[in-house]
């Protein structure tokens, strides 16, 4: 009895626990910085102060809907096409912990409604708040989340488990490289990710408590280190909703 109650405990402690509404980060492998404050990143009523809407449409304001905690997207829209859209931070952030859990709802959109569920966060964004800006994209999408995306400009290196480095450039004619997480961690209902950035020299990838993307040597497309840019959560046709987005600023 003794050993099974000490292997519960051990696995407990790998867990996300929620406590007061936060999560509580216990995974093995994070960064944790106990002394800065945790912030809501998206706070209810802060619309045009701390964060903005953008889309192509006349309604963009109607794809993303703050409530407490969850960030609800699409889940108001009539129509059975919807356009791509952003809530993006108005600050740009260089060194950070940011942390969110996601859960996808039922309906799908044209353009996307007959292929896999996709959004994402990009982080290091530069350039105008439209759809989509030159950045590094943690994915999430059924099945990918995890996933890198440099987007418009950018280069960087991909640290691989077994040592091993890769170069991903987005900076020729092909704007939009990817390369695929370290391993599958996602399961179906609610999932934790948790993104650690450094500035220009690391960022890295957490699916449910486990290490699914590490990057560094972020440069611009102008040659420049890539140290800082605002944030954004995407809306790509489909339902879904972020909870408990929240940021620790390390700056």
């Amino acid at each position: 009895m003794k050993n099974k109650t000490f292997l519960c405990l051990n696995i407990l402690l790998l867990l996300n626990f929620h406590v007061d509404g936060q999560i509580e980060t216990k995974a093995k492998g994070f960064d944790i910085n106990k002394e800065a404050v945790w912030l809501n990143l998206f706070a209810q009523g802060e619309l045009g102060t701390t964060y903005e809407i953008n889309a192509d449409h006349n309604d963009a304001q109607k794809l993303f809907e703050i409530k407490g905690n969850r960030t609800e997207v699409l889940y108001n829209w009539p129509d059975g096409e919807a356009p791509f859209g952003m809530i993006s931070t108005m600050k740009e952030y260089s060194r950070f912990n940011l942390e969110f859990e996601y859960k996808w709802g039922n309906r799908k959109f044209a353009p996307r409604d007959s292929v896999k569920r996709d959004a994402g966060v990009l982080f290091h964004c530069k350039g105008p708040k439209k759809i989509w800006p030159s950045s590094l994209e943690c994915q999430v999408q059924e099945g990918d989340t995890g996933d890198l995306w440099v987007i418009k400009g950018p280069k960087i290196t991909v640290k691989n488990p077994n040592g091993t480095q890769r170069e991903v450039d987005a900076s020729g004619e092909k704007e939009y490289q990817r390369n695929v997480k370290f391993n599958d961690y996602e399961k179906e209902g609610w999932n934790h990710v948790r993104v650690e950035v450094r500035g220009a020299e690391t960022a890295r990838f957490f699916v449910n408590g486990h290490l699914v993307n590490e990057i560094t040597d972020f440069i611009s497309k102008d040659g420049s280190p890539l140290d800082s840019g605002y944030i954004t959560f995407q809306a790509e046709g489909a339902e879904l909703v972020y909870k408990e987005i929240r940021i620790q600023n390390l700056e």
